[in-house]
């Protein structure tokens, strides 16, 4: 097992209505331990049931954003077989979390995003990365395998040839190319990044938290055209019913910004 340390595996910053999480282990270039995990999915929690946080960004402290699993605590062989259970699970858990939370989730990758922080990054709704990072998942050049249900995203948002050139090859990628390939939502010098990222979030924390949490869950259910129609239609009808509905429609008529109250 990991050992416990008072240094805080996950920061924790308020920005308005945005929540700021930044893994917080640079000294190993924020590599995931069970700790953190933990940590990252109570603030993630945390987060999707304080109605006062209406986005939340994920990015790493120092030179990275994430470089995936601690190599050096699992060579050290003293994990029992219930041990890496659990390492699995919460891996499985944290990116269950941020693809599932109602609250929108954006990434900012700086440095390397490899591995397990791959999956993190392309967990999150929105991924603004900086031009020069890389990101990559080397698993299976390893002789391990992916986790966070990356099997199932990755060939959604980039196709199923690409995905399998970046899951079986294991090449890093950059930026730029992440953003080419549509994977990303934007890229920007390192040095934008973190206003780049802050734009994003204030821009997702205006929007109208009940329909956005809606299409949040529509987009993941990936429904046949048949089921997309009648779920559409329920989803219309249920949102008519709320107070941010009436207030979106008298806001348009009145030619101002709606303020939502996710009721």
């Amino acid at each position: 097992m990991t050992a416990a340390t008072d240094t805080p595996t996950v920061l924790v910053t308020r920005r308005g209505r945005v929540a700021e999480l930044t893994l917080n282990r640079p000294d190993r270039l924020n590599a995931v331990s069970e700790q953190l995990y933990r940590t990252l999915i109570d603030e993630l929690v945390a987060a999707d049931e304080d109605p006062q946080v209406r986005c939340v960004v994920l990015t790493g402290a120092g030179r990275a954003f994430c470089v995936g699993a601690d190599l050096k605590a699992h060579a050290a062989g003293t994990r029992s077989r219930a041990d890496r259970q659990e390492y699995a699970r919460l891996g499985q858990q944290a990116c269950r979390q941020i693809q599932t939370m109602a609250t929108p989730v954006v990434a900012a990758v700086n440095g390397y995003a490899l591995g397990a922080g791959a999956e993190l990054a392309v967990s999150a709704d929105f991924l603004v990365i900086a031009e020069d990072a890389r990101m990559g998942f080397p698993e299976v050049s390893i002789g391990t395998f992916v986790g966070g249900g990356v099997t199932h995203r990755l060939p959604r948002l980039v196709g199923l040839r690409r995905a399998t050139d970046l899951f079986i090859l294991g090449e890093r990628f950059t930026g730029v190319q992440a953003r080419d390939w549509g994977l990303a939502h934007s890229a920007v010098s390192a040095g934008e990044l973190g206003d780049r990222a802050a734009a994003l979030a204030d821009s997702l924390a205006h929007k109208a938290p009940l329909a956005l949490a809606r299409m949040k869950a529509a987009l993941r259910r990936d429904d046949p055209l048949n089921v997309a129609l009648e779920s559409e239609t329920w989803d219309l009808l249920a949102l008519m019913e709320t107070e941010d509905w009436a207030e979106g429609v008298a806001a348009f008529s009145e030619r101002r910004d709606p303020v939502f109250r996710g009721r």
